[in-house]
Formats: C-alpha cells, sequence, structure tokens
C-alpha cells in the first residue's frame, strides 16, 4: 500500500494531465494515422494479429478523412475540367485566326494535343493507383472472410458500430533438454471483446471498448524453465478475469482515453516483434519484472488515463498516467491478488509514460523511431544493502531492505523495414530496442533485442518468419548480493550475471481465421545463472524449448 507522500504526487500529476488534456490542440494541421489498428491491446503483443484485429478500428484523426478526399479530388477534375474548357476555346480561337497555317504546324499541334492528354490520363491512372492502394491497406473491420462463425446479423451490428470479438489461443510449449525439469505443458487463453464505434449511431467521435480473458493450463516457464525470459507471451496465472474497459474521445489531432487499460502497443512495441511466442518480445522482461505486479500489462489492467497526439504528418506523443500498481501486491507478487480484475485500484501512486515517435510521411515503408521514458512513484527495495547499510546476506543485518523513492527509465525502439515487394506481398523488416533502469532497486537494469521477420516467404502471403533474440542483465545490486551469500556462508554459489533467448518462429495463415505457429526457442542461462536446486553449485542447465501455437478467430 502506498503511503501518503506517495498518493500526494499522484494526485497532482493526474490533475496536470487531465488539464493539459482539455486545453485546445496546438497544431491546425490533422495528422494522418499509419494504416491498420493503431492500438491493438493484445494479451501480450507476441499474440498473432488475429487478436489484434479486434480493437477498435483506428481514427483517421478526423472523422471526414474519406469525404475530404473526395471533395478534393472532385475540385481537382473540375479545376482540370474548366482548364481543359479554357484550353479548347483558345485552341479554336487560335484555329480560326491561324486557318492559312501549314499542315505540317496543325500535325505538330495535333501531337503536342495528344501528348498533352496522354500526360493527363497517366496521372489520373497514377492518382487513382495511389488512392486504390491506400484504401487497400484499410482493412474491413466487418470482413466474414477473417470469422469462422459467420452471421448476417453480426454484420448488420459491425456496419452500425458494434463489433464483438472471440478469439481462442492454444499451444504446447515443452523442453526436452536443461530447465529445472523437463517435460510439456498446454496452455491457452480465450479472449472476449466488444468494440463500440459511436460514429455511425450517434455521431460521436468517440469509442467503448471491452475485454476479458479465460485463462487455462499451465505455463512452461513457472512448472519447468525457470528463467527470465517467459517462454510465451499467454503465460499467466489461471484466473477468468476482466481486462479493459475505457472510453477514448477523438478530437482534431488528439484523443483522449480514460478507464482502465493496459500499456498494449502504444509503448515500447515495435510491430515486428509481435510475431514471436516469447513474452519478451511484447512486454519486455525488464519492466515486467522490475515493476508492481510486473506493470499494465497481460492479463493485468489498470485505471489510467492516455492522451495521444498527432501534432503533424509522421510525428505521435502518447502519455499516460497509470496507478502505481495493478494489483497492489508490489514487486513481483502475485496475479490472483486481483483474480477477476475488477478491483480498480487507484491508491497505488502513479506511473507516468510517455513516448514521441518519428515515421517519415507517416508510412509504414519507412523506418520508425520511438524514444520514451516512465517513472512509477511507489518506493523500490534495494536488492542488497538494509537500512543500517549493512548486506542483506550479513549475519549482522536487521533483514529490512533499504527503500528508494521511485522507479525510472530511458528506451529507444527502431523499427526499420529494409526490402518491400508490393506485388510479390513481401516485406523484410527489421527492429532493435533498449531500456536502462537503476541497478540498485531492479533485478534487470539493462535490457536489450534485435529480431528480423519476413512476411510472404515462399510465395505465400499471409506467411510470417522471424528470428529474434533478447538479453536482460541483472543488475550489479542482485550479482552483489549473490557474492555475499557466498562470502558470509562459505557456501559455493553461482553468481548471476544474465539470460539470452533466441526464437525463430514461422506463422502459417492456414485460413483468414486460423493461424498455426511452430516456434523453437534456445534459453541461455536460465534465471540469469540461478543454482540448479538438485546441484547448487551448478547454473541450471540451457533450455531448448520446441512447440506450437493456433489461434482461431470465431
Amino acid at each position: 500500500m502506498a503511503s501518503l507522500s506517495a498518493r500526494r504526487p499522484a494526485v497532482t500529476v493526474l490533475v496536470a494531465a487531465i488539464a493539459f488534456a482539455a486545453a485546445p490542440p496546438f497544431h491546425p494541421l490533422v495528422a494522418a494515422e499509419r494504416s491498420g489498428p493503431a492500438d491493438a491491446s493484445d494479451p501480450s503483443n507476441s499474440k498473432p494479429e488475429a487478436t489484434a484485429r479486434q480493437q477498435p478500428e483506428a481514427d483517421k484523426s478526423a472523422d471526414n478523412t474519406e469525404e475530404y478526399k473526395t471533395e478534393k479530388a472532385s475540385a481537382e477534375k473540375n479545376k482540370n475540367g474548366k482548364d481543359n474548357d479554357k484550353t479548347k476555346e483558345k485552341s479554336e480561337d487560335d484555329s480560326k485566326r491561324g486557318g492559312d497555317k501549314s499542315k505540317s504546324q496543325d500535325t505538330e499541334t495535333a501531337k503536342d494535343n495528344d501528348k498533352g492528354d496522354d500526360k493527363d490520363k497517366d496521372e489520373g491512372k497514377s492518382k487513382d493507383k495511389d488512392e486504390a492502394k491506400a484504401e487497400s491497406k484499410q482493412e474491413d473491420p466487418c470482413d466474414p472472410e477473417k470469422l469462422l462463425i459467420k452471421s448476417e446479423y453480426r454484420q448488420q451490428l459491425c456496419k452500425s458500430g458494434f463489433k464483438f470479438g472471440l478469439t481462442e489461443i492454444s499451444e504446447v510449449l515443452g523442453n526436452p533438454t536443461g530447465g529445472l525439469r523437463q517435460g510439456a505443458r498446454y496452455e491457452g487463453v480465450t479472449d472476449l471483446s466488444l468494440a463500440i464505434d459511436l460514429r455511425p449511431t450517434l455521431h460521436v467521435r468517440g469509442n467503448i471498448f471491452a475485454r476479458a480473458y479465460q485463462i487455462h493450463g499451465r505455463g512452461l516457464t513457472a512448472d519447468n524453465l525457470g528463467n527470465l525470459h517467459i517462454a510465451s507471451g499467454i503465460e499467466a496465472s489461471r484466473s477468468t478475469r476482466l481486462n479493459e474497459l475505457w472510453y477514448e474521445q477523438h478530437f482534431d489531432n488528439w484523443r483522449l482515453r480514460i478507464g482502465q487499460q493496459t500499456i498494449g502497443t502504444d509503448f515500447f512495441n515495435p510491430e515486428p516483434a509481435r510475431l514471436f511466442v516469447n513474452a519478451t518480445f511484447g512486454w519486455p522482461t525488464q519492466p515486467s519484472l522490475d515493476l508492481p505486479s510486473g506493470g499494465p500489462a497481460y492479463p493485468l489492467a489498470t485505471p489510467a488515463v492516455r492522451l495521444r497526439i498527432d501534432p503533424q504528418d509522421g510525428v505521435t506523443m502518447f502519455l499516460a498516467l497509470f496507478n502505481g500498481d495493478p494489483t497492489g501486491a508490489g514487486v513481483g507478487g502475485s496475479q490472483l491478488r486481483d483474480a477477476s480484475g475488477t478491483a480498480f485500484r487507484t491508491s497505488d501512486g502513479a506511473w507516468l509514460v510517455g513516448e514521441i515517435r518519428y515515421n517519415p510521411e507517416d508510412s509504414d515503408k519507412n523506418v520508425t523511431y520511438k524514444l520514451g521514458a516512465w517513472y512509477n512513484s511507489e518506493r523500490f527495495r534495494d536488492l542488497r544493502i538494509d537500512r543500517n547499510g549493512n548486506s542483506l546476506a550479513s549475519p549482522g543485518s536487521n533483514g529490512q531492505q533499504r527503500l528508494h523513492n521511485g522507479n525510472y527509465t530511458l528506451y529507444v525502439n527502431v523499427d526499420q523495414p529494409v526490402l518491400i515487394n508490393e506485388e510479390e506481398h513481401t516485406r523484410l523488416a527489421v527492429f532493435a530496442r533498449a531500456g536502462v533502469v537503476p541497478g540498485d532497486r531492479n533485478l534487470i537494469d539493462i535490457y536489450a533485442d534485435a529480431g528480423i521477420t519476413y512476411n510472404g516467404p515462399f510465395g505465400r502471403a499471409d506467411d510470417q518468419i522471424g528470428l529474434a533474440l533478447a538479453y536482460a542483465k541483472v543488475s550489479d545490486a542482485a550479482r552483489g548480493f549473490d557474492a555475499d551469500v557466498v562470502r558470509f556462508t562459505g557456501a559455493p554459489m553461482p553468481l548471476r550475471s544474465g539470460e539470452l533467448v533466441l526464437e525463430l518462429t514461422y506463422k502459417f495463415q492456414i485460413t483468414p481465421w486460423w493461424q498455426l505457429q511452430p516456434d523453437f526457442q534456445y534459453i541461455f542461462n536460465p534465471g540469469g545463472g540461478l543454482p540448479d536446486p538438485s546441484a547448487p553449485t551448478r547454473r541450471i542447465g540451457d533450455a531448448a524449448v520446441l512447440g506450437v501455437r493456433t489461434a482461431i478467430t470465431f
């Protein structure tokens, strides 16, 4: 439970955020948003794209974006028509005045006119092609071909702004070698969502979104591996819980979202990384282990206020204020502290996170740079020193960890398309990201990952293949505590250093509503080098993980 002093900053920051959100937009331009769902909020960003499509369709920052394009095209067409009429009239006058000109001059004039007409036709075709290409990028949220269960009534509701989403994700993962023990585990999640777009019915530029999970099975990391990078993005404590419940209001070039929310894909999440099964490529291992209750990420959510601003094309800014601890269980606490997801806690300090991203020309063909930071106002325990300055491993320690006010980080993301072939529907992209936090109060102080993905392998336009790796460094404080234990007890044991995971995965799009994803992972130094319980002088053995995931969208 946060102290009174920890709550006051939360209230102050919340008031400031709301005041800032209520201010008029500071730029007159209406920013165009990248195609596709902007705020897909997967249980883990490593979940299949089938779940991502359940989120509300992205608003183009203005209701009349398509009307504006149509009016603009019509105006240009009228303008071109008037210009052509003037040209025609001028040509007729010149013909009357210059009837005695040579036939060769008439022939040259005719050729020039033909060239001009051809040029206008080519420009028109090019423009039509560009507009068609832009429209083709926008997925139809009511497309029945992407659903297993098709219903005319459901389609009518969808076109009226009511979209129901139901996805079942199941997987079997096993480690034939390494880890604490060998074996296989089944786990799954039923993802139910409701997105309501208020524009078709009430003509209000707002969205309501709700999501709930039914989590079943058992996770391989908890049972067999003991590693830091959780093997699956859907691994969580078994429960049936509410996840998100929020309302978002759209203005000219900014939007305000209020309610129970997750971190989603807005922060610290490059799009290509969402292909992978390991959880760290969605919500990274660093904040997952360092923040109270793991932060507001799958399967947890917490009350929050989120502001998005698109000041100009290619630039997007996010600012969000979350309750500081989704369950109140603290760092490493159980998700079952709020098993139903209905605690709606608001008294656990504040977690403030912001990110600015730059994408030239606001195009998915160009590189995207992201720079972000977060601050948590809760108090965090030192991993090595007690309140008297003694080592926690010392016999003279009082066992009470030194407390630090707040926690913070700075992170960067880069998402770079390398090769794009629209005719063959292929795309090669690379991504990288890294984050740093204070080492005295966090288990993981340095985190980095990178990967490469390819869309459309072997002539299968909707398939994806990817290779990625992630490294989490155990902080000097945690490593120092291990050394103190050896020094004071005299018992030899390994010192933790860091953990590396390598993943190779392939996603088959069997049908528009069914995905099948074989997966291979190799975990180096599980737990960062934790002692093997059966042989404390040795580390847990490196683990190979094999598995397959399936996702069906009903």
